[in-house]
């Protein structure tokens, strides 16, 4: 494996860069690493409404911003819609995709109708001291959309629950491992399965009694996945 190749991680919706902080420890030695805060995110304001496109050119700008050639990215959860997206749009920037438990597709439920229908009618139709009770009610209270406190990053939320990947991963051409953990009842199995359907030649792999932060339950798991996937490629 060549010293110092270059890692960055994209996390998921509603944490910041410091969930990987355990994974340093695995990589430090062989590898650079990197994880910044997407916009709305730890450190990272958001500034005006959003769309996975306008994400994937944050990246674009960081990778830039920073100087690195050829990155390895390894997104989860929506970082790997994030991820995803940046190798579709940017496909001769990045070495190797990494997408773990990643909602690149959206299967339409009665759930997600529910939110899409309530995020849009709250707003102007229900006083706001009964909205909570309303979420509650349909069961969408602890849902990534009811904890939102930012204006912006709500109406970003909208726009990224309209997003599915499914048509464009036929165009990552780079090397794409795809991690799932067998019970991630977030992004379900059958997601991960459809994922490595589409993109050409991508491995996937399912780590046992794992759920959908894989890299936290199962670390030693994870990180052998990944490394043996770069010693892989590179023979």
């Amino acid at each position: 494996m060549d010293s110092k190749k270059t890692i960055i991680f994209l996390h998921g919706w509603g944490v910041s860069s410091k969930i990987f902080g355990p994974l340093f420890y695995y990589f430090k030695n062989d590898f650079t690493v990197y994880s910044p805060d997407l916009p709305g995110f730890g450190e990272t304001p958001i500034k005006n409404i959003m769309t996975l496109k306008d994400y994937a050119d944050f990246v674009y700008k960081f990778v830039k911003d920073e100087n690195i050639e050829k990155p390895i990215i390894i997104g989860h959860s929506f970082g790997g819609a994030v991820a995803a997206k940046f190798a579709i749009n940017y496909p001769d920037t990045a070495s190797l995709l990494v997408l773990v438990g990643a909602s690149s597709i959206r299967e339409p439920n009665l759930k997600t109708k529910l939110l899409g229908k309530a995020a849009g009618i709250l707003k102007y139709f229900i006083p706001k001291k009964m909205r909570k009770t309303i979420l509650k009610i349909f069961k969408l209270d602890a849902s990534d959309y009811a904890l939102i406190e930012s204006p912006l990053l709500k109406e970003t939320f909208k726009n990224l629950i309209k997003e599915n990947l499914a048509a464009e991963l036929p165009m990552i051409k780079i090397p794409a491992l795809i991690i799932w953990g067998e019970k991630d009842a977030e992004t379900p199995l059958k997601e991960g399965q459809k994922i490595a359907e589409l993109i050409p030649s991508a491995k996937f792999a399912i780590i046992k009694n794992a759920g959908h932060f894989v890299f936290l339950q199962k670390p030693d798991e994870f990180t052998k996945l990944i490394r043996e996937f770069c010693l892989e490629i590179k023979n």
